[in-house]
Parts: C-alpha cells; structure tokens; sequence
C-alpha cells in the first residue's frame, strides 16, 4: 500500500471514530476486541492500520506488559493515538508512520493485529500483504483479523459498494471490492481457530495460527 496516497485518512482522522460508530454501531469496537485474551502475556505485539489508537490503549491495558509496534499510515491518527496514552504506556510503543512495508525485519512478533485492514488490497496485492505479515510471526504466533465478509444480503452489498466508492474517492486505497481474504489466508497456512460474528454476520473476528501449530 503506498504511503502517499493516503493522505486522505488525515482528513478523517478527527471524525473517523464517530463516523465508523454512528454507522456501525458498537460492533465496530467489540469485533477487535473480541479475542485480545488470546495474546500471551508480555508479547511483541504488531498492530498494522490501528487508526487513531483505541485499540491499543485497551491493548496495553489488559496486557501491560506487552511491547507494541503500531505501524499507521496516517499521521494525524497516531497523535491522537498517542495522546490516548499514559507515558508508562508511550515508553512500550514503537510508533511507526507507514504500511505493511515499514514492518521492522529484525523484529519477530507474538501477535498481530489487523483490524479492519485486510479489506484494503485487491486480492492480488493481498497475497504478497500476508506473505509479509507472515514474515514477520514467531513460528507459534497468533494472528487476531477483524473484517467484513461477504452475504448476499442487500444492504451489505450496498453498503460495501458506498464504503469502497468512498475510500478510494478520499483515501485513495487500491481495493475496488472487498477481496476473499479468508480463502487467502487459509491458501497461504493459516488456520481459523475461533471465530465470532457481528453486525448482522457483516463483520468477523478470527483467531488464526499457522497449520499445524495448536494454540
């Protein structure tokens, strides 16, 4: 995902939260948080496109003793990020303004966090994101995604074509649609071991290891 063309996010960070809940209600929280307790106490966690920091401020508030790696492309979003925090809670995140491509090499991860990011990439360019992402896992690493599926449910596909239309009008992300991201990480070796629906089965939180790795 090319950083530049994003710029857009900055224009919604001071409303984007209120914006995602009036639409989506509280489900668009509860999806992310739904399997925080799968993550092993004092992790490496990586979390890619955490927006403006929500989520990792209940992340390091049940695991205080987790080091995060916050990887956002919009600048505007880690501010308010970081002034969700406590200077304890600062010390224990790198901060890092960029995408998938700025994820550190010499770091390997006990958990990763994608909420809500998968569903920015064509499927193409999908692949090559969770080769990287995968990368960048300890051989027993949990991978938390929270994203939307596809029904045929009428207002679901309607409401998937005015948010696509909309992002890449102001955002600028490549996706057109929303690509079939479980087929994708279940082709590249990853294997669903819990999963809750939300909003209508319009939203899905999966807890994935990699096959043949019981966790």
């Amino acid at each position: 995902m090319e950083q530049q063309s994003l710029k857009g996010f900055d224009v919604l960070a001071p409303v984007y939260d209120r914006f995602a809940s009036l639409v989506y209600g509280s489900a668009i929280r509860k999806a992310p948080l739904f399997f925080l307790k799968a993550i092993p106490s004092s992790a490496d966690v990586l979390i890619l496109g955490g927006g403006t920091g929500w989520l990792l401020a209940e992340l390091l508030n049940r695991h205080p003793e987790s080091k995060v790696w916050y990887i956002e492309a919009s600048a505007k979003m880690i501010e308010q990020a970081q002034q969700k925090l406590s200077e304890r809670q600062k010390s224990q995140v790198k901060f890092i303004h960029g995408t998938e491509d700025s994820i550190p090499g010499e770091v390997q991860f006990h958990a990763v966090i994608t909420a809500f990011y998968l569903d920015l990439f064509p499927s193409a360019k999908l692949q090559r994101v969770i080769d990287k992402i995968d990368a960048s896992l300890t051989p027993e690493g949990v991978w938390l995604v929270s994203d939307f599926i596809a029904r045929k449910v009428w207002w679901q596909r309607i409401l998937l074509n005015v948010m696509y239309t909309f992002f890449r009008w102001c955002c600028g992300i490549e996706a057109k649609q929303l690509p079939p991201w479980e087929q994708q990480m279940t082709a590249q070796g990853w294997e669903a071991k819990e999963e809750q629906l939300f909003f209508g089965s319009f939203m899905k939180s999966v807890r994935y290891s990699r096959r043949g790795k019981e966790r």
